[in-house]
């Protein structure tokens, strides 16, 4: 008995899909059909069910309905087979549907009125929607089948909600605000929001803004156009970012403890997701965004310690959060990362300090900003070690960590004495290939000689200039310092412009000690004035 229901139902499969072979046919059906909507009139934006009902039926053991819809004002979501048994995945092409039901077993089929599915809709834009049921196949217990040729239509009306806003000419569609401003697809969300659905062709080939309460998403038009080559046909899809707050601040601080840190969250945690769906459900997650989304958190300055403000992400073995280069703004109260990635991202102002570097020390304030942009670090956990000696490679590596520089394609080293396998060695080749560093000779860098006070001079002065896109006019300085005659004449025009700049300072009782060792104290401070001196 089983193996014979078995094979009943792969006929009644077959006979809801294919029309290459023939079927038994009974007699004409009297029956009728009806598209009932949960709501005639809806907010863009929400959700609606159509209900497909049957009259005056005869023994409905299966059935196939065909559906149209408008796809420039309609998503479809999904459906549910009312009449027991199973169904078919819904099958979407062009703004149409086939879906398909049947019982099993021994069951009789349904007489009289019943319900075969509900179809499920959201809306994404506003206007009148037309649906229509353009034909049903019928599949008795018998498995013989009929098609009746329905259209029976029903129509939708999707409302814009218009919100009050003095003098702006915002249109709004269900909760997401839409304006163009400045060439930019501007979507305003009320600050309980934690996710929007906005309709691609409402932004065109713009870059998108998505402002909430604390946070702002920007979305660059490149971002969005890989999007849709991957989506393909990209008609009437929906561009969908989520940020979510996450729960879990406590283990965000425990983890960044770790170093001894006071560590203050700032807000909420988010989990930032953009994707684009199309109308058929078919949908494109960004994950890899090369640069092309920016973060904006806003943040109330008069209890927090702005310049100890960075954002941070969990990293994707979900161990570690690690912080983003950060643009701090005091005057507007926003600090701003580029992301090359999608995942959660916190706020944070973070302290760290070091015992032998008291708050009296002249470079303690230097110290605990750049530890919280994570620029500089201890020798261990509590110790700085101030006046240890600064190598050539930790002093590049400082560089690159402050410039936010990055290898583009590391393929090994450009000196013999420069292991590939070195920690330090992406740091050189970037730094070098960016021309911040130049090695001892052209084969040598020389990673673990010290950094002498005249080499650090060339190598800051030649940052400041990438980093400000400017040139600084030579200076025509003689026997500034007493020892102004043991600069080496290479380095000679490099130290005096980094002196007039501001970026390094002399020694006491006027000397330079081009020839010294670098310290870390001084290397972090001549860090600190290159981020600083404009």
């Amino acid at each position: 008995m089983k193996i014979t229901r078995w094979i009943s139902l792969f006929a009644v499969i077959s006979l809801l899909f294919t029309t290459l072979f023939s079927v038994h046919v009974f007699a004409a059906s009297s029956s009728s059909y009806s598209l009932q909507p949960s709501s005639s009139t809806i907010i863009a934006g929400d959700e609606f069910t159509i209900t497909i009902s049957g009259n005056r039926l005869m023994d409905l053991f299966g059935y196939e309905v065909n559906v149209s819809y408008d796809t420039g004002l309609l998503q479809f979501q999904g459906a549910v087979n009312s009449i027991g048994g199973f169904a078919i995945e819904p099958i979407v092409q062009q703004g149409k549907i086939t879906f398909a039901g049947t019982k099993i077993g021994q069951a009789q089929g349904d007489s009289g009125t019943a319900t075969l599915c509900t179809l499920r809709f959201k809306a994404v834009a506003s206007g009148i929607a037309d649906i229509t049921l353009t034909s049903v196949k019928e599949i008795n217990s018998q498995l013989m089948s009929t098609t009746q040729l329905s259209n029976t239509a029903t129509k939708v009306t999707v409302n814009s909600v218009e919100i009050s806003t003095p003098n702006d000419g915002v249109s709004v569609s269900g909760t997401t605000i839409v304006k163009i401003q400045d060439s930019i697809a501007v979507v305003n969300v009320e600050a309980n929001r934690r996710s929007v659905s906005i309709p691609i062709r409402e932004i065109g080939e713009l870059p998108v803004s998505i402002r909430t309460g604390s946070l702002t998403i920007n979305i660059k038009a490149e971002l969005l156009k890989a999007l849709k080559k991957q989506l393909g046909n990209s008609e009437g899809a929906l561009l969908e970012v989520m940020f979510p707050p996450v729960d879990n601040i406590n283990a965000v601080e425990t983890v960044l403890k770790k170093n001894k840190a006071k560590v203050n969250i700032v807000g909420e945690v988010f989990d930032v997701s953009i994707s684009l769906k199309a109308t058929n459900g078919h949908q494109v997650i960004a994950e890899q965004v090369g640069s092309n989304v920016e973060l904006i958190f806003s943040y109330k300055g008069n209890v927090l310690d702005a310049k100890l403000l960075g954002i941070y992400y969990i990293n994707s073995d979900l161990t570690n959060w690690e912080y983003i280069d950060s643009i701090v703004n005091a005057q507007t109260e926003t600090v701003t990362a580029t992301l090359t990635h999608l995942s959660q991202y916190a706020l944070v102002e973070y302290n760290k300090s070091f015992s032998d570097i008291p708050s009296t020390h002249w470079a303690f304030r230097t110290i605990q900003i750049l530890a919280a942009k994570h620029i500089v670090n201890g020798v261990t956990i509590e110790e700085f070690n101030p006046n240890k000696a600064t190598t050539r490679a930790e002093f590049t590596s400082l560089l690159v960590r402050a410039l936010d520089l990055k290898a583009s394609s590391f393929q090994g080293s450009s000196f013999v004495d420069v292991t590939s396998d070195a920690w330090y060695a992406k740091d050189v080749e970037a730094a070098y290939t960016t021309g911040l560093v130049n090695g001892v000779s052209k084969e040598r860098f020389m990673p673990d000689a010290v950094m002498t006070r005249e080499q650090m001079a060339a190598s800051i002065l030649r940052a400041f200039k990438w980093k400000n896109k400017q040139e600084v006019q030579p200076v025509n300085a003689r026997d500034t310092f007493k020892d102004d005659s043991g600069i080496s004449s290479w380095a000679r025009e490099d130290v005096h412009m980094a002196l007039t700049t501001g970026l390094m300072k002399g020694k006491p009782g006027n000397v330079f000690q081009p020839k010294s060792a670098t310290s870390r104290v001084e290397a972090a401070q001549a860090i600190m004035n290159l981020l600083t001196v404009r």
